[in-house]
């Protein structure tokens, strides 16, 4: 039986000045549409994109993992699915893999043993953004799974964190789920800000948007860290490395 897929020619421009960019993404869908986006408005109003070879070639999976919000049970399940999508993200010609899900971190180890690839996720991000702005408390909205894991702590063991209260957890959880739902309420609004405000006026000196959903309700906030554009500027930044230069002068 002849392949179903055939080889391209090597091209001189578009896809080859710059590294495949994987995104292994669907948690939630709309997360990972955020994401693809700033990637493509990064590209054109800092680095002059214009003509579709000016773009990064960029593989998406949308992968429809079981629900690790509001009752997460199907931990193993998750973890296999997310590993198997790595490994075809790299079979598939990706570079590097950008995971815009924060919960699903917990799965980094297993996901970085099954690829040679580097893996870009949110909160490896935002921890070294915190790091670099010194800042010695900071508040964290998140899903209970990422607080329960504690993933932000390991990485930042000497900062300071804030983080709601079971009331305002639950609500959070609600706003996630509304969102992930295509709802984006005024109200559910309101809920986010008043809770950024209180941890802010209990000393966090800013808050991480600790689920990639939360920046698709709250924008453009200088009290946050917004962990959707904190990934999207960690690609480029990769895609645009000397490393990825070079393939451009190879015969």
């Amino acid at each position: 039986m002849p392949p179903i897929f055939s080889s391209l020619p090597p091209q001189k421009q578009g896809a080859n000045k710059y590294k495949t960019i994987g995104i292994l993404g669907g948690m939630g869908p709309e997360a990972t549409a955020e994401l693809y986006l700033r990637l493509i408005r990064i590209f054109q109003q800092e680095y002059g994109a214009k003509y579709d070879d000016d773009f990064p070639e960029i593989i998406i999976i949308n992968l429809p993992i079981p629900d690790v919000v509001e009752k997460p049970t199907e931990e193993k399940r998750v973890e296999q699915m997310l590993v198997a999508a790595a490994q075809k993200l790299q079979t598939m010609g990706a570079d590097i893999i950008a995971v815009p899900c924060n919960t699903v971190m917990s799965f980094l180890p297993s996901l970085q043993r099954a690829v040679s690839i580097q893996i870009l996720n949110p909160v490896e991000e935002a921890a070294a953004d915190v790091k670099r702005l010194g800042m010695a408390t900071v508040g964290i909205i998140a899903t209970e799974m990422t607080l329960s894991n504690q993933l932000y702590q390991e990485q930042m063991q000497e900062t300071r964190f804030l983080i709601p209260d079971k009331k305002a957890q639950q609500q959070t959880t609600k706003i996630i789920m509304n969102i992930l739902a295509g709802q984006k309420r005024d109200d559910d609004k309101m809920l986010l800000l008043d809770l950024i405000k209180t941890l802010k006026n209990s000393g966090a000196e800013k808050v991480i948007l600790g689920c990639t959903e939360l920046p698709l309700l709250i924008k453009d906030n200088i009290d946050t860290i917004d962990t959707v554009g904190i990934l999207a500027k960690a690609i480029v930044r990769e895609v645009i490395s000397e490393k990825a230069e070079e393939r451009e002068n190879k015969p």
